[in-house]
């Protein structure tokens, strides 16, 4: 087991908090980092929202396992038969069962490595995996502290992303997915298509569940719920608020009263803009379709 020395600590969230904020315009900040949503109580609302009676289980969960299911064979058919699995952020939902199922059947050998910042999705992950046998290193890291990390890879790498890849920049989070994979390896992402969405729907129940999530996000740069405006989720499943009483930290950033922060985003493509986000990298590519609201795509490194 990798382990970093206990620094994920509240001064290292509030320093990231800080060093995250980007300009975005004259008058709006870029607050959208997604690592600093799981902390307390945005980590009981990610929780809560994956409950199998929710609209967002309906929406996003099921459809995405359904989708999964329907892939999985093509995916492992992919991959050699000895590789590492970077599961980025593994989570509660288990959908790395699908893999492990299938690798299992076609007899291929893996180490499952988690990689996450908290101990607790560490913990269940590492447990959920060796009580199948399956050998097992958690890396407790941040995404972007994990190239340096690890280092060069001994045997290929699959690192799996999913749908966390519309918490990022898509060229941004391509770089560092590439750069974690190293030479030889596969990079796992998986999108919901915009086109084939109920986007209303989506919206409002992103509009019922961030607000929730981001207290204990916007506390990190010292404001409070009533500090800020009601959090407006978007069309394009970006979350906005105003600044209503600034922070002296954030006056000395720049910040002003009347900016707006964008504190999460989880973005949509079509099938087009997925394409055209994945030519960019300039890397061999895979996409699979099967008519789901989901298409996932793997990039050869």
């Amino acid at each position: 087991m990798m382990e970093t020395k206990e620094k994920y600590n509240h001064e290292w969230f509030k320093n990231r908090a800080f060093n995250s904020l980007r300009k975005i315009s004259e008058n709006s900040w870029d607050y959208s980092d997604s690592l600093l949503l799981y902390i307390s109580s945005g980590v009981t609302a990610y929780e809560s929202v994956q409950n199998t009676n929710t609209p967002y289980f309906k929406l996003v969960t099921k459809p995405e396992h359904e989708f999964l299911q329907l892939i999985v064979k093509s995916v492992v058919d992919i991959l050699p038969d000895n590789f590492e699995y970077i599961d980025l952020g593994p989570g509660t939902e288990h959908k790395e069962q699908f893999l492990f199922d299938e690798l299992k059947k076609q007899g291929k050998i893996f180490t499952y490595t988690p990689v996450d910042i908290s101990d607790y999705f560490l913990s269940l992950a590492e447990k959920y995996a060796t009580n199948q046998g399956i050998k097992t290193n958690r890396i407790k890291s941040s995404f972007e502290e994990l190239p340096e990390l690890i280092g060069k890879p001994n045997f290929p790498r699959f690192v799996s992303l999913g749908l966390t890849f519309s918490n990022f920049d898509p060229q941004e989070i391509f770089k560092l997915l590439i750069n974690v994979a190293g030479k030889n390896g596969f990079v796992f992402i998986n999108t919901q298509i915009k086109n084939r969405t109920d986007m209303d729907e989506l919206r409002k129940i992103y509009q019922e569940v961030i607000p929730k999530m981001c207290a204990d996000k916007l506390r990190l740069i010292g404001l409070d719920s009533s500090d800020v405006s009601e959090i407006i989720v978007d069309s394009n499943n970006m979350a906005w608020c105003s600044v209503i009483n600034n922070s002296k930290e954030l006056e000395k950033i720049g910040v002003k009263e009347g900016d707006k922060l964008m504190v999460v985003q989880s973005l949509r493509y079509t099938e087009e803009s997925l394409e055209n986000e994945l030519k960019k990298t300039g890397l061999n590519y895979e996409m699979f379709d099967t008519g789901n609201s989901f298409i996932a795509s793997i990039l050869k490194t």
